[in-house]
């Protein structure tokens, strides 16, 4: 095999190490997405629709 890899070895070592990295990076954002959303979900909202009075006539 000649080229930039001396052998399918080192070429799986590349691989791997790039596919771990993603892994790691997805882990992350996708807890950071989590944390976010558990915060939006412990806000207390009002929506404007019910919280509407009325008074009797």
């Amino acid at each position: 095999m000649s080229g930039i890899f001396p052998n399918e070895a080192s070429i799986m070592r590349l691989i791997g190490a790039v596919l771990f990295e993603q892994n790691d990076e997805w882990q992350t954002a996708s807890r950071h997405m989590m944390v976010e959303a558990f915060a939006q979900i412990d806000k207390e909202e009002i929506d404007p629709i019910l919280s509407i009075t009325t008074k009797a006539a």
